[in-house]
């Protein structure tokens, strides 16, 4: 007798296709074998639908199918029954051949193995203890937790109060600070099931299909929520990749924001089901998905804080042999910038460079890492903070990425002379971060922004490669060949996203090299720029205003900017507030000529008759470049004049000299000289 009654069935099945070749069949238009797990129960359910199964029977639906179905379990139990649109239909994933256990009674059924969209399973059973917590997760984990806490497990107060229980939390933060571990901590806690959507695996192939796959994954998550003892968690992991924007979207991703803001809407397990989805990108998500009703509350989780820092560090060394010199705590003033995966994966590198030292003395070390090995041999293997130091050069800040300055270390000794000029940056980058507490006890704030202004080649970004070497602040590099986009808006993006990474990793610097090209200067009366009116560079100019304004709850953020070109910038920027000091930068005078000679020739050998002092006489009006480059002059000449030439003498200094000429005129320092008396200084 086959089993009609209207009332819905859970059903586990495996499915082979049929056929003894082992060919790959193609049912519905798609390769069963290869398909993702949602394609094949969709392909499952068409399949099945109004046919007539036996449990525990193989069930060959013939070749025009192409299934051989193994019916495992049936709930409510029938002997035979018809598959209808409303069986709840899941798939076991044992391996083929595995023998077939009829479950022991029908409530073992409720726990039956379930697919979900990302491959995991989920069941009935007791979940097991929370995972410790991650240092510097403690303040989003108590507000993820008490979001979804309250309404998972006092469902029958918020009904009491009147009070809607939230559908949806959204939880954002750059990547790698723990969003997805910290959801699957909390869904413990709450003793509530976890359904993954991984948001670029929803996206098929075939018209339809996504919107299928979110339909499938609710409605997998709502039977769960309503039919089990526990509540369910539904995460949507990468929700930017499946919800952006639709201003300019494809038709595809249209239906798909579309069907997602349907399914939220039509939540009716309010307090046992609750949709939790992560981005890095929360700006990026269409605005409809973020308002209340659908993504009530949204939770932050911020770059890690110095002490957080030292807590991630001591976590992923707990079980390492640590020399007893290491300084955690001094390290962690090392990483700003880091998140969690940042240190984790400088912590392994670290490892490594341990791993190859001791490799080099003897090459089989066993469990030389172990944190019980004692003794002379740990002294020797432990990590000490020169093998961070080295890690730290092959393993920067994730958010830097793209956006940080490439540059060899350098120290202010490196730049010669500029005494003055290298006092004003080390109190606008140096002194907030080494006296915040006095700046705070005397009401100081730290300037928004420097612009370096002054000739060419008199070492304005060299500077700045100092401050980004010597800093513990997180430091984003942006010039006009990065910046400009052929496509509209992309640009406006970029300084967006740049003041975003740095208010996320603040304290930071941002360096904006040849400001005048970035963005120039409006005309009067216009909206076009004096530079030829290109209305992106005045998008651009806008867009950097408004971002530079928006500093002020943020104070650990410094633009700086290096110009050749000052009245080229736009007067809105040159005000306080944006940026507070212009700082010119001088020719080098006779003392600082000697001292950047001397630097220069630091690795020459030098003949006797050289006398640096007279040449610093002759080079008037010479820029650090133009001295830089007659030092490389002579090295040649000397090299041309014999092969095997071991130093450089005075006559090849003479030479290169009478060949050389300044780059710096005096009507151009005249200019600079008016400009300066124009601002008052």
């Amino acid at each position: 007798m086959v089993d009609q009654s209207p009332c819905a069935l859970r059903v586990t099945l495996r499915v082979e296709p049929f056929g003894s070749d082992g060919a790959q069949r193609e049912l519905w238009g798609t390769p069963f074998r290869s398909g993702r797990p949602a394609v094949q129960l969709n392909i499952v359910r068409q399949t099945l639908r109004d046919q007539a199964l036996q449990r525990f029977g193989i069930n060959t639906l013939g070749l025009a199918a192409g299934l051989q179905v193994t019916v495992i379990s049936v709930y409510p139990e029938s002997e035979r029954f018809q598959a209808t649109p409303a069986t709840r239909i899941s798939l076991d994933t044992s391996p083929p051949g595995t023998s077939v256990k009829p479950p022991q009674s029908p409530a073992s059924l409720s726990g039956t193995d379930e697919r979900s969209l990302d491959g995991d399973l989920d069941t009935d059973q007791e979940p097991s203890a929370p995972t410790p917590l991650l240092p510097g997760l403690e303040s989003a984990h108590r507000d993820l937790r008490d979001i979804l806490l309250y309404p998972l497990r006092y469902a029958h107060l918020f009904q009491h109060l009147g009070v809607e229980c939230p559908k949806g939390v959204l939880l954002y933060g750059p990547p790698g600070v723990g969003k997805t571990w910290l959801v699957s901590n909390v869904a413990r806690e709450c003793r509530a099931h976890l359904r993954t959507i991984n948001g670029s695996e929803v996206v098929g192939t075939y018209i339809g299909e996504s919107e299928q796959n979110l339909r499938d994954a609710f409605t997998t998550a709502q039977q769960l929520a309503e039919g089990s003892r526990r509540p369910c968690v539904l995460f949507i992991d990468e929700v930017d990749a499946l919800a952006p924007q639709r201003d300019g979207a494809d038709q595809h991703a249209s239906r798909v924001i579309a069907q997602l803001l349907t399914l939220m809407d039509g939540l009716a397990a309010r307090g046992r089901l609750i949709v939790v989805a992560a981005t890095n990108r929360p700006n990026a998500l269409d605005p409809a998905l973020r308002r209340p009703g659908r993504f009530d509350r949204e939770v932050a989780i911020g770059v890690p804080t110095v002490a957080a820092r030292e807590a991630i560090l001591r976590y992923h060394t707990r079980h390492l042999s640590l020399s007893p010199t290491l300084d955690l705590g001094y390290l962690a003033t090392l990483t700003n910038g880091y998140v969690g995966a940042d240190l984790a994966a400088l912590c392994r590198e670290a490892t490594q460079s341990v791993i190859r030292r001791q490799f080099r003395r003897s090459p089989v070390v066993p469990g030389a890492f172990t944190s019980q090995r004692t003794g002379a041999e740990d002294k020797t293997v432990g990590l000490s903070l020169a093998d961070f130091q080295a890690a730290l050069t092959r393993v920067g800040p994730s958010m830097q990425r793209g956006l940080a300055l490439d540059v060899a270390p350098l120290t202010w000794d490196d730049v010669g002379g500029l005494a003055e000029v290298k006092q004003q940056l080390r109190q606008a980058v140096e002194w907030p971060l080494q006296y915040r507490d006095t700046f705070d006890r005397l009401g100081l704030r730290p300037p928004r922004g420097i612009l370096l202004y002054g000739p060419p080649g008199c070492s304005k970004t060299t500077l700045v490669k100092v401050v980004a070497s010597c800093t513990q602040a997180s430091f984003f590099s942006l010039n006009g060949a990065a910046l400009y986009s052929p496509f509209v808006g992309d640009s406006e993006r970029t300084v967006r996203d740049l003041f975003r990474r740095a208010r996320a990793g603040a304290p930071s610097v941002i360096f904006f090299d040849e400001m005048d090209a970035v963005v120039g200067k409006r005309a009067l009366g216009g909206s076009s720029l004096s530079s030829g009116g290109d209305v992106v560079q005045e998008r651009l100019l806008t867009m950097l205003l408004n971002e530079m304004d928006g500093m002020e709850a943020t104070q650990s953020v410094l633009v700086i900017g290096a110009t050749n070109r000052p009245d080229m910038i736009d007067a809105a920027l040159l005000r306080p507030g944006r940026f507070d000091r212009l700082v010119y930068v001088p020719p080098p005078d006779y003392d600082a000529r000697c001292q950047i000679l001397s630097i220069a020739t630091a690795t020459t050998p030098l003949d006797g008759d050289v006398d640096l002092s007279r040449l610093a006489q002759s080079t008037e009006r010479f820029s650090g470049a133009d001295l830089t480059n007659l030092c490389r002059e002579a090295a040649l000449l000397a090299l041309a004049e014999h092969r095997t030439a071991d130093s450089v003498a005075g006559r090849h200094f003479q030479r290169a000299l009478a060949q050389a000429r300044p780059s710096i005129s005096p009507a151009s320092l005249t200019w600079y000289d008016r400009f300066r008396q124009g601002l008052g200084q």
